[in-house]
């Protein structure tokens, strides 16, 4: 039961430290509304086409640290390769966006770099609900009587 409360508490502090907003919500929320570009027909259709990557987060939030404990580990690789693919994509798109709309983008470079910390970040996290789920932290850590 301890075991399950500190897997239960890992996945919960993993999944409020990622944020639940992608990287495109964060740059469209940034948007110039004012600048001509705003209104354009590729600004509207990149914005249309970042609006998934919300939905891809929520799930990948909730699912990935669930496989995770659920496989004991064994899916570490995959969900680790398919959480920053997803991550490259999203933050790609967030950038297509922002040239669309009047802004300069990101560079491939500053792309490549966010998408390492935040695979940085959640490998850790990973790591450390591991460790919570394995008991590798003494059993006496849940409050007792």
């Amino acid at each position: 039961m301890q075991r399950l409360i500190a897997s239960i508490t890992a996945l919960c502090v993993a999944t409020g430290l990622s944020g639940c907003a992608s990287t495109s919500a964060h740059t469209f929320a940034n948007l110039d509304r004012s600048h001509p570009s705003y209104h354009s027909d590729e600004c509207k259709r990149a914005i249309s086409d970042t609006e998934v990557h919300d939905d891809i987060k929520l799930l990948r939030s909730v699912a990935s640290p669930v496989a995770l404990i659920l496989s004991a580990g064994a899916l570490l690789p995959a969900i680790f390769v398919a959480n920053v693919g997803l991550d490259t994509v999203d933050r790609v798109d967030a950038s297509k966006m922002e040239v669309h709309c009047g802004g300069e983008g990101q560079t491939t470079g500053k792309i490549a770099q966010e998408v390492a910390k935040g695979a940085a970040f959640g490998l850790a996290t990973s790591a450390a609900g591991n460790a919570l789920g394995a008991g590798v932290l003494p059993a006496n850590t849940a409050s007792s009587k």
